[in-house]
């Protein structure tokens, strides 16, 4: 059974995904999409952190860091992500998050599959 994991850590917003593939529309949908939910404006002069495949372990990394989110900022890109995986056929299986007390950081992970 294919798997994937979403890592979020806040503040800065950071995404790391891991496991199966995804489609290059995928990824492209998520680059458009999650600077535009943060809690802060997207700086139209500035051009937009676009996931990056990373080989040494593979995973997908974006970072957000000119941007911050609020409860409600996290929550909009929990939903993003959620809606963008769904459209490829990813399923949520369940979620976890710890605070990280060294830094005061939060991480989410989202735990998918597929059949």
């Amino acid at each position: 059974m294919p798997y994937l994991v979403v890592n979020a850590t806040f503040n800065p917003p950071v995404m790391k995904i891991m496991g199966s593939t995804l489609r290059e529309e995928t990824i492209h949908k998520l680059d458009q999409r999650l600077p535009a939910v943060t809690t802060t404006s997207v700086s139209p002069k500035k051009e937009l952190p676009k996931f990056v495949f990373i080989q040494n372990p593979p995973h997908w990394h974006s970072d957000l860091g000119q941007h911050y989110c609020d409860q409600l900022g996290r929550s909009m890109i929990f939903l993003t992500m959620i809606e963008c995986l769904e459209g490829e056929d990813w399923r949520l299986k369940g979620t976890s998050t710890v605070t990280h007390p060294d830094t005061g950081k939060d991480t989410t992970k989202f735990f998918f599959f597929r059949d």
